[in-house]
């Protein structure tokens, strides 16, 4: 009876392990790497990482994200992780316990990516002059970069001029732009997934973005003008709609039923 509870147990941790390999792989392992290896100075590794050992901090970091500074392994990170709340935390457990299982000596990373994308096609599909393959919608619609575009884009989402800084760069966006981990995104682009092409392209020009973001002054003055050119068309058609309506004077009148 106890080497059946013993059989049974193995049989139950393995396959916890393997749910949370195929958790890992789903949710993951687009950022850290199909072996948890990472990405230097941009994504910290995995395999081999003491904190995955405790199992409550991962689950919290899956469920909950992680932002700011941190050292692995002798290596400075300063990037946003996002949280993942769609991860039960049951599944969260899994993965955790998956991780805790891959120990040993962190795994060969891979070297550091140099820019790969092409920052003008990231442009176009930014701003919805070029569409997606898959027929998702422009960034612009939710998003806003400064200095891009006439009118800023939309409010929903997050401003993205320094998405690079906070998101592990173009390594790290490309990865993200994959495999959205925010929810409102996975939904919009749920069935409408990004090529690696357009990922990348769009990583490429948010970092060239956070390289040549423009000053705030200048950006400021930007918005300034447009809004001050809104402002003086709403107030000429409202001079022009009043000057219809105003009482016409008797010498109109009369030159009014001349013409008739």
């Amino acid at each position: 009876m106890k080497r059946a509870l013993i059989a049974l147990a193995f049989l139950l941790g393995l396959g916890l392990a393997q749910d949370g390999k195929a958790l890992y792989e789903r949710q993951c392992a687009a950022c850290h790497g199909p072996t948890g290896q990472g990405v230097p100075g941009a994504i910290p590794p995995l395999a081999g990482n003491p904190r995955v050992q405790d199992e409550a901090y991962v689950v919290k970091v899956v469920r909950e994200g992680l932002s700011g500074p941190l050292e692995v392994n002798g290596t400075a990170y300063n990037g946003v992780m996002p949280p993942m709340p769609q991860v039960s935390e049951g599944e969260a457990r899994a993965i955790a316990q998956y991780l805790a299982g891959l120990g040993g000596a962190p795994r060969e990373a891979a070297p550091k990516p140099q820019l790969a994308g092409d920052p003008a096609l990231g442009r176009a599909l930014y701003l919805g002059q070029k569409a997606f393959q898959n027929g998702g919608a422009p960034c612009q619609a939710c998003h806003t970069v400064a200095g891009v575009g006439f009118l800023g884009g939309g409010s929903m989402g997050k401003d993205l001029t320094d998405a690079a800084q906070r998101l592990g760069g173009e390594a790290g966006l490309t990865a993200l732009l994959q495999n959205p981990a925010f929810p409102v995104m996975r939904a919009a682009y749920q069935g409408k997934p990004l090529t690696e092409a357009e990922a990348s392209a769009l990583a490429a020009f948010l970092v060239q973005v956070s390289e040549e973001a423009p000053r705030p002054s200048s950006l400021y003055l930007g918005r300034f003008l447009v809004a001050g050119l809104v402002l003086l068309g709403v107030l000429l058609l409202y001079q022009a709609a009043l000057w219809q309506l105003r009482p016409q004077s008797l010498a109109e009148r009369i030159r009014k039923e001349l013409r008739r």
